[in-house]
């Protein structure tokens, strides 16, 4: 009888000493690398399809910053891209000068009217060997050469999250949070051992609003994934997070509409999706930020966008005025958070690439309350960012007219209707049209009667063809087929087309 009493109550005193040393010892981890508990009330949250801090509404308006990475023998440090920066002027191949730029800059940010910092090019790792699955990262060296770092050999990996506590801690102080772009690759495993590990590391830092897991797949995801896959790994990543750093959010930076096709935002299991618009054709970015609207059923943000603008090829008015009807849009049709494309003009390949700065390269510019000067003048864009009211913001969420064809072509047509499995009408189905080289194309997308009608300045040959939640179908066509229709283009009818619901 004693036996029975007292051999339960052995395992349940070991259990409870088990689970209190448990308790203890994360409290202690925690408390002794960052000095705040797990549970900590200054980490963004995602409530009702809002962001909220310290129990108010936050409105992440971000700007995107590029990182570099700097190394002198054992020493690693982070810096501000030196794109930002002529080569004869560099000052950060010094950790303490770069360390001082970069404060200054997350100062000036925060000066000109931003919370959060998108925080980009020091996250993305590299594959060495596709067997293996080893990694490594490019590092600056004081002469100027691209060393790469493997990034379990030598302690790199904690070298490498050291430098990223230096870079969190300068933006903590300017009063910035931080969205983390972190390359994943959904076919190398090892990038998510990284993840846990740099995930579990950060675990109570406040600064970082989310973890952006991967940038505009459409572009750099170079296997064409069926939605079921996307959702799989997707959720892997996710489960990372919630697992190693419970209190960060997830995102992933989609090019937008075109994304349907596999990465679609109604599938990816993210906290909030980060859009990427740009305008490739008139008006594509309020206009694709009302599909948003329409068909998205996750929280969103704009996560990149911009124009060019030089004041020349590009007048400084003109990108002012993109960026006012750009976020008015995006406030009016449901986002919950706008990023910028750049911190500062660049001296790249291409102009559209090159000037979408909210700061030029020359001149300086005075921070406030300090006798410290950030090389580069604002450009009038700044306005929009510095006078933004979040409740003020919300207007009507516009339909253009040019909204289901924006460049508004009279060359070639390809006309058709979109139904699902029971023949219903499948409203805001995408089709994707390319020339015979698969080198151009344009979209459209249905009507409520699931009717579409994609034109172009040059003849199609293939098609594809999907919807939030259903399966793709592609086509191939042949041109010369197509007859001149009423309004005299040549046209081609695909007639009656069927998707079916996959989630």
């Amino acid at each position: 009888m004693n036996r029975k009493f007292y051999l339960p109550l052995k395992f349940l005193v070991i259990f409870v000493v088990l689970c209190a040393g448990g308790y203890f010892y994360l409290h202690y981890e925690v408390s002794k690398n960052y000095g705040v508990p797990l549970d900590d009330h200054n980490f963004v949250i995602l409530k009702d399809n809002k962001f909220f801090h310290n129990d108010e509404v936050f409105f992440p308006i971000a700007l995107n910053y590029i990182v570099a990475l700097n190394i002198d023998g054992s020493k690693l440090w982070v810096s501000p891209s030196h794109d930002y920066v002529d080569v004869e002027s560099d000052s950060y191949s010094n950790r303490d000068s770069a360390l001082k730029h970069l404060q200054a800059d997350m100062d000036l940010i925060k000066q000109s009217g931003f919370n959060t910092v998108r925080v980009v090019g020091i996250g993305e790792m590299k594959v060495h060997d596709y067997q293996t699955g080893e990694l490594k990262f490019p590092a600056r060296t004081p002469d100027g050469k691209e060393e790469f770092l493997y990034l379990m050999k030598n302690n790199n990996q904690q070298r490498y999250f050291e430098a990223l506590e230096e870079l969190f801690k300068i933006a903590e102080k300017s009063g910035l949070k931080i969205i983390f772009l972190n390359k994943m690759l959904p076919d190398v495993n090892t990038t998510e051992k990284h993840l846990k590990e740099l995930a579990y590391y950060f675990r109570a830092d406040t600064c970082i609003l989310a973890y952006d897991l991967f940038n505009e797949p459409l572009y750099f995801d170079l296997t064409l994934r069926p939605k079921q896959a996307v959702y799989k790994v997707t959720n892997r990543w996710k489960n990372i997070i919630r697992n190693y750093a419970p209190n960060h959010l997830v995102t992933i930076g989609l090019v937008g509409i075109r994304e349907v096709f596999a990465w679609d935002p109604n599938i990816v299991n993210v906290d909030f999706i980060s859009f990427h618009p740009y305008e490739h054709e008139p008006e594509q970015v309020r206009n694709e930020i009302l599909w948003y609207q329409k068909y998205v059923n996750k929280p969103w943000i704009i996560g990149e966008t911009a124009i060019p603008a030089d004041n020349d090829s590009v007048s400084y008015d003109l990108q002012q005025e993109f960026a006012k009807n750009a976020i008015k849009q995006s406030v009016s049709c449901g986002a919950i958070g706008f990023s910028w494309w750049q911190f500062k003009d660049v001296r790249w390949a291409e102009f559209h690439a090159s000037f979408m700065g909210i700061y030029t390269r020359e001149g300086e510019t005075l921070l406030k309350n300090s006798n410290e000067t950030v090389s580069g003048t604002a450009k009038p864009v700044i306005n929009e960012f510095l006078n933004f009211n979040y409740s003020k913001s919300k207007g009507e969420c516009v339909c253009l007219p040019n909204y289901y064809n924006y460049s508004m072509n009279t060359k070639f047509s390809v006309t058709g209707k979109i139904v699902d499995q029971d023949e219903n009408p499948v409203e805001g189905a995408v089709i994707l049209a390319w020339n015979k080289d698969w080198t151009h194309s344009y979209h459209t997308i249905t009507q409520k009667d699931g009717s579409f009608d994609v034109r172009s300045n040059y003849p199609f040959y293939h098609l594809r063809m999907s919807a939030t939640n259903y399966t793709v179908i592609a086509d191939d066509i042949l041109p010369d087929t197509a007859r001149v229709a009423g309004n005299g283009i040549p046209t081609i009818s695909m007639g009656v087309k069927m998707i079916r619901k996959e989630f």
